[in-house]
């Protein structure tokens, strides 16, 4: 799959790549995913490494231009990095999977997934959100203010009853999909103008200047967008060196 052609064919005139140049590509499924919120909050911490080594991030998610405005602000994530599209067709032509598909409502559809069917893997993810992961970094420093919904009345502190390690502790990840939840569920109609991609599964490439690729990943999954969950970029380690 020439995934550079595909999609500068579907974007036609509107320049998304450079030439010549290292390029991440990242598809989203639908903004209001919780694999979108949690990959671009990763991704935001990377980007002057990525300007550094000459990587061109490229985010491309489902939604409407409001729906890329209110994700990039809650992410703090630049809008230059990200592209929306309005529906599936960039990727049924790249061939990603579009998640559990039936006559039922795409809601219905997305929950049958949150229990595992058709999406293996998602219920041990669910499981590290809540009990922790020695093999991954916290998300919280110790004074940092934990904003569940309008609220703010925590701080990263509190996961020290558990673990005063740096690795993630129990409830930490499941805190900030709450807080990544509470965001979508407030403006649901901004984030989803069109439900019916809501289970669509996104995929990761990593193209060299020769446009020959390095890294990719085609999730199969929620909660699974890269190959190590408890390490989502340490692919960047292994090609950025």
């Amino acid at each position: 799959m020439n995934y550079k052609n595909v999609i500068k064919e579907f974007f036609g005139k509107e320049k998304i790549f450079h030439e010549q140049r290292k390029s991440l590509i990242v598809l989203l499924g639908s903004f209001a995913d919780f694999d979108s919120f949690e990959y671009a909050q990763q991704l935001s911490a990377q980007s002057k490494r990525l300007t550094k080594y000459s990587v061109d991030l490229i985010l491309i998610g489902i939604g409407s231009e409001r729906s890329k405005k209110f994700f990039c602000k809650f992410n703090n994530i630049d809008g230059k990095y990200v592209y929306s599209v309005k529906n599936g067709d960039l990727h049924r032509k790249l061939n990603l999977n579009p998640g559990f598909v039936s006559p039922m409502p795409a809601i219905i559809n997305l929950l049958i997934m949150c229990t595992g069917i058709n999406s293996r893997g998602t219920i041990k993810e669910v499981l590290r959100g809540y009990f922790g992961d020695k093999y991954a970094k916290s998300l919280f420093s110790f004074d940092e203010e934990i904003n569940i919904g309008p609220f703010s009345f925590l701080k990263g502190n509190m996961f020290d009853i558990f673990s005063k390690k740096k690795n993630l502790r129990p409830f930490e990840l499941a805190t900030r999909r709450l807080m990544n939840m509470i965001e979508i569920l407030s403006n649901w109609k901004i984030y989803v103008p069109d439900s019916a991609f809501l289970t669509q599964r996104g995929a990761t490439i990593f193209l060299n200047e020769k446009d020959e690729i390095l890294y990719e990943f085609v999730s199969e999954s929620l909660l699974g967008y890269s190959s190590n969950m408890s390490t989502p970029l340490s692919y960047l380690d292994d090609i950025l060196k």
